[in-house]
């Protein structure tokens, strides 16, 4: 992990840069209280006041006034972190604000890293890792359906499914180990078909929380929205309909988009990245190739595809390689999308239907079937899982790796009491499970875990 001295008084300023009506500044350490005792005066006795109230005064550089402040004081372990904490709430001023935190640091503080009260509020016990990490999410959450993903995370939903599951191994696991100090003695403390029927049971429990994974990264991260089509059709039309303003640039030129362009929307509190990318087709132009070899990995990452084609034209072997391309993908959900309604219609609905495809009939121009296309999208995202489920959900890829690597072990574990091996294999690879339960937690970690999540942190967190 990277070098921190915990025995520090960190701070930082806790709010963006720049000027508003309030900034704070907090301040966590043995040493909290003293070095904010240096700085600041009040009519009330810091020492004396209360956990958790607010005190008035003034903060000062020797005789000179800097700024009014209003002082919280948060005594250990009643904290963030668990340690003495204070957050001075200053006039928003940049200046201001910067001062304050340079007399915190020449009187003692050292400037907090990226994530470090986090960092310590995780170390002292008063959140594990994946609540750590929900701390992040929260801040980032851009949509309703983010925001309460991160907020069940935080409270913990996670952290107790994978305790319950961790425990149950546990049980199993000890018994084994047990047996290997009686190995003389040849003691079986765990009947052999009902451990196994325990680990079948416990495999079903880790299926169904990956089963979770697609939906809860999506309420995390959103939508990966990808409208294409041959060039001309209307894509950059529909983007602009779809997010109501000219974000965009549509001509009558074809192959105007020649890179992709991502706008963030909000449907119903669901957040669809989208991507109008690069009309595919056969270009000579170096640039345009490039732009359709992106088109081409959009696609291939993409959740959902939007599949535009010009109703007033016929459907043509364009369209075709198209369609053949995009369902060569065969996990990606697609609405195909018929655009120019307003002009005369040369192609027929029933050229591009599908079962399992809806269709929908739109004037990019004239703003008509819009709604139509969020219902469908939000329907197709209904039908890939439930969004705001209050069950445990697998919302990050670390935690989703660490669970696969889990049921792996649990499965080499499997196999060997199938060969009725000794209880050294079995308790070893259950251990394994074990250990890869608690990266998700933070019970078992490792400094690159730690320093990858908390860099990612602002200053200040």
């Amino acid at each position: 992990m990277k070098e921190y001295d915990f025995d520090d008084t960190i701070a930082a300023i806790a709010t963006p840069y720049g000027q508003g009506a309030i900034s704070i500044v907090r301040l966590s350490g043995k040493e909290a209280f003293a070095i904010v005792k240096k700085i600041f005066i009040s009519e009330q006795d810091f020492d004396q006041a209360e956990n958790w109230k607010a005190i008035f005064g003034k903060i000062v550089h020797g005789n000179r006034m800097v700024d009014e402040a209003v002082v919280l004081k948060y005594q250990a372990p009643h904290s963030y972190t668990r340690e003495d904490m204070v957050e001075i709430n200053c006039h928003g001023g940049i200046y201001v604000t910067q001062r304050i935190l340079e007399l915190l640091l020449d009187n003692g503080a050292r400037l907090a890293e990226p994530g470090e009260f986090t960092l310590r509020a995780f170390l002292n016990g008063r959140i594990d890792l994946s609540q750590a990490e929900a701390v992040a999410d929260l801040i980032q959450s851009q949509t309703e359906v983010s925001l309460q993903s991160s907020i069940r995370q935080l409270q913990g939903e996670l952290s107790k499914k994978i305790n319950l599951l961790r425990d149950e191994l546990m049980q199993s696991c000890s018994l084994l180990e047990l047996e290997l100090d009686f190995a003389e003695e040849d003691v079986e403390f765990v009947d052999r078909k009902t451990l196994i029927k325990r680990i079948d049971e416990i495999q079903q429990e880790f299926d169904q929380l990956l089963s979770t994974y697609q939906s809860g990264r999506i309420a995390r991260e959103g939508v990966k929205l990808v409208i294409s089509g041959k060039p001309n059709v209307g894509k950059s039309s529909l983007l602009n309909a779809l997010v109501n303003e000219e974000r965009a640039i549509v001509t009558d030129i074809p192959g105007t988009t020649r890179d992709a362009l991502e706008v963030k929307l909000d449907i119903k509190g669901v957040l669809f990245r989208i991507f109008d990318t690069a009309g595919i087709k056969d270009a000579e132009d170096i640039v345009e190739q490039e732009g359709i070899r992106r088109s081409r990995k959009y696609i291939e990452q993409a959740d959902i595809i939007i599949h535009v084609f010009d109703g007033s034209q016929p459907l043509t072997q364009e369209d075709l390689e198209i369609i053949k391309f995009i369902e060569e993908f065969g996990d990606k959900k697609i609405l195909r999308v018929i655009n120019k309604s307003d002009l005369k219609q040369r192609l027929k609905i029933a050229e591009i239907e599908h079962q399992a495809i809806p269709v929908v009939k739109i004037s990019a121009l004239k703003k008509r079937g819009i709604k139509e296309v969020e219902k469908k999208l939000l329907e197709i995202i209904n039908s890939m899982g439930d969004l705001t489920s209050t069950d445990a959900m697998i919302t990050n890829f670390r935690h989703f790796m660490a669970l696969k690597r889990a049921v792996n072990s649990l499965q080499l574990a499997r196999k060997e009491l199938l060969k009725e091996v000794s209880s050294e294999y079995i308790a070893l690879y259950l251990r394994e499970s074990l250990d890869y339960l608690g990266e998700i937690t933070g019970k078992v970690t490792s400094e690159d875990i730690l320093n990858n999540i908390f860099s990612q942190f602002c200053i200040g967190k």
